[in-house]
């Protein structure tokens, strides 16, 4: 039987063998990096529950501000409505209540897309999550702890992954001085760059990585020949673990709004 470790060496190959199937077959850049990013989302689908969706687009706040357009969202399946889907191009529209995390997908990742990329995280990681279903009087608390303090529903992850890039130290000094001003919740959590490593989240007590900033936490770069499998079980402890309270979608109407 095949461990994980064999499945995830075997994923790496294919998802590296695409990328240059992509470069060769694909002259227009904005072709190649569709062809590319449709080959993370087809990856995320075959190793992430069903009840995680897989989808592109825009994520919407209550107040109807929307984040950049985003290469993966990873939603609540289950419990989170649709606001619009394109059925020709695949793109979503989806209530920010219900995204567990956004992925960034680069051909190749240079020295100077970090900043916007990590503008782009903040912008997603600012809108408004508060429209949910919670009871008023309940005698079980189920709270979750990330970033250094509680949450009754996890803010959305944003992560970047990346066929090609600059050496891992250089990602995280880049990260450092772009989000250095920002709070750990709005932040890039992780950056995979599959022919180096995994830039990530490492605490000085403990030793320990992790997928998402701590108040202790600094970033490490992490070089390995098995940065997906490394970026997979980092990323999926904490994906694994966002459930969503239902979503009160009607506090998406506009105030006075009347049928």
């Amino acid at each position: 039987m095949a461990s994980l470790v064999e499945i995830m060496d075997g994923v790496s190959g294919q998802l590296k063998a695409s990328f240059e199937a992509s470069r060769i077959a694909f002259e227009h850049r904005l072709t190649k990096g569709e062809a590319i990013e449709e080959s993370v989302r087809a990856f995320l689908r075959r190793h992430l529950p069903d009840s995680i969706g897989v989808a592109h687009g825009q994520v919407i706040d209550r107040n109807g501000a929307m984040s950049r357009q985003l290469d993966v969202i990873l939603y609540d399946a289950t419990k989170t409505p649709i606001l619009f889907s394109d059925e020709a191009e695949g793109n979503r529209i989806v209530p920010v209540e219900g995204v567990i995390a956004a992925v960034e997908v680069k051909t190749v990742l240079s020295p100077a897309d970090i900043a916007p990329l990590a503008e782009g995280a903040r912008i997603l990681k600012s809108l408004d999550a508060s429209s949910f279903y919670i009871p008023e009087c309940s005698f079980i608390s189920n709270v979750k702890l990330a970033y250094g303090r509680e949450w009754d529903s996890l803010p959305p992850m944003y992560f970047i992954v990346a066929f090609e890039g600059p050496t891992l130290s250089t990602v995280a000094e880049r990260m450092r001085g772009a989000q250095e001003h920002l709070p750990l919740h709005q932040r890039v959590d992780m950056v995979c760059v599959l022919n180096r490593g995994v830039v990530a989240n490492a605490r000085p007590d403990s030793g320990g990585i992790e997928a998402i900033p701590s108040p202790l936490s600094d970033l490490r770069a992490i070089e390995t020949e098995r940065s997906l499998l490394l970026f997979y079980l980092l990323m999926t402890r904490y994906v694994l673990q966002a459930d969503r309270p239902p979503i009160a979608i009607q506090n998406y109407l506009p105030s006075g709004f009347a049928f």
